[in-house]
């Protein structure tokens, strides 16, 4: 009697080997994995940097450090998302382990140091500057990406929240940078893709930054930076088009009741870099809600909180005083799901921000801006979810089927999530999104707002008029 045995993995579906997947970069070599012929390395320090500094370069290293795993996320706020069992069916979050050595980035590719110049998506994580990391959803994962469009996927971990923008720049040069490092973070990991992402087969040279949330706030903000200048060629914004920027005196204001309540002062400061993470976080969020008591209506967007900060050099402002002018040579992609946090309702929060940007850019001139709204009702969970935020990122990444659990993974649903990552593939090779089985993509004008309308079974371009 003949027995049914399983097809077993073999090299041409997965390996781990360390022959087969060693890779060079400048610091040393690193090992990863291959599944079904995409390259995976993850948690490689793209710097290193000790608390309330900036970041410099990694220490080098012998032998061939293995790759294969994430790398540690940046301290953060307890997720209490798990205790609601829908939202966690249907995020599925990858909390990770925390450390604040956390400056690590991930890699998807086809090939390595083979010549070719495979254009390179690299994604900022939401969050709100408080929270998340760089594989915090399956939606996240670069393999299928990368397998489709013969592209290089690039995710980071960064510093976040107290430890990446608290002010601290009262107390003397050593602390100027201190209010913006998770920004400077995200210029470090860029500069490391520079130097480095040729060795996987990626062009440095053709770089598009993209993020959702508070990811998409990150892109905005490097687009005024002068530091980013040069480091990235193309941006898309998903639901977190920003503008303004905390004032620096009010983000003094929360570094100096920060160390008050912590028991320091001018002499003592120093201690702050070795108070354990947790009694520095309750003290900065106290600082925080003091400060907003005292300047109701003031900060970023009338509120304040971690971000970034207005200190006039490193960060002189986002998209406020034509800060953004410095990248008008970027093609840039905006937009936001339907509902976003609103159900059922339309949530109008977020749509006015993008057509605000989106005008901000057109009358600055320069290179087309391009807009969309996701509309899709993902139908999990009785479809309460609606197009929610977050809900069109695993369509962007061509992963409907790894995040059943928030797209339903049904087979309009599949053939939207090929439109919408062949849109976004063909805007990072080109700077246009234009792709097969989508109506002509018209730019953005204030007179029009052309807007393509992702939906399934069918797309449309819809005007204001």
């Amino acid at each position: 009697m003949a027995l049914c045995v399983p097809m077993l993995l073999n090299a041409q579906v997965f390996d781990s080997s360390t022959k087969a997947t060693t890779a060079q970069t400048n610091y040393g070599k690193v090992a990863g994995y291959i599944e079904r012929g995409v390259y995976t390395y993850k948690g490689i320090p793209f710097a290193k940097a000790e608390r309330f500094q900036p970041a410099v370069r990694p220490d080098a290293w012998e032998g061939i450090r293995s790759s294969r795993h994430w790398g540690p996320v940046c301290p953060q706020p307890k997720n209490n998302g798990w205790r609601n069992d829908q939202t966690a069916f249907f995020y599925q979050w990858n909390d990770g382990f925390a450390d604040e050595d956390c400056l690590r980035l991930n890699i998807w590719t086809k090939g390595l140091n083979d010549g070719k110049k495979r254009p390179v998506l690299f994604w900022l994580h939401g969050g709100g500057y408080t929270s998340g990391n760089g594989q915090e959803h399956p939606g996240y994962d670069g393999r299928n990406l990368a397998d489709k469009g013969d592209v290089v996927v690039v995710t980071i971990n960064h510093r976040l929240n107290v430890l990446g923008y608290l002010d601290l720049s009262s107390f003397g040069a050593k602390y100027k940078e201190s209010a913006n490092l998770g920004m400077t973070d995200i210029v470090a990991a860029l500069q490391w893709v520079k130097e480095n992402i040729a060795y996987f087969g990626g062009d440095p040279n053709c770089v598009t930054i993209f993020g959702q949330s508070g990811g998409g706030g990150k892109v905005s903000t490097l687009l005024c930076m002068p530091s980013a200048k040069g480091l990235f060629h193309r941006a898309m914004i998903m639901s977190g088009s920003s503008i303004g920027s905390t004032p620096q005196a009010l983000a003094q204001q929360v570094g100096k009741k920060t160390a008050e309540l912590l028991g320091l002062n001018q002499q003592t400061i120093d201690q702050i870099q070795t108070i354990p993470y947790e009694q520095l976080l309750e003290a900065a969020n106290k600082a925080i809600r003091e400060v907003a008591e005292q300047n109701v209506g003031k900060g970023r967007n009338g509120r304040i909180g971690w971000g970034p900060v207005n200190d006039g050099d490193i960060m002189p402002g986002v998209f406020e005083n034509g800060t953004e002018k410095i990248s008008n040579n970027i093609p840039l992609l905006i937009g936001s799901t339907l509902n976003e946090f609103s159900t059922p309702n339309i949530d109008e929060r977020v749509r006015p921000n993008v057509i605000r940007q989106a005008s901000i850019r057109v009358a600055d001139g320069g290179v087309p801006v391009y807009v969309y709204r996701s509309c899709y009702q993902v139908p999990t969970l009785d479809g309460n979810n609606h197009a929610c935020h977050n809900s069109d990122i695993p369509f962007f990444f061509n992963n409907v089927l790894k995040s059943a659990q928030m797209t339903g993974a049904t087979e309009e649903g599949l053939k939207l999530g090929d439109k919408m990552s062949s849109a976004l593939i063909n805007f990072a090779r080109t700077g246009n999104p234009n792709a097969e089985g989508l109506p002509t993509w018209k730019p953005f004008t204030p007179d029009d707002e052309a807007t393509m309308y992702f939906d399934a079974p069918v797309c449309e371009m819809k005007y204001k008029n």
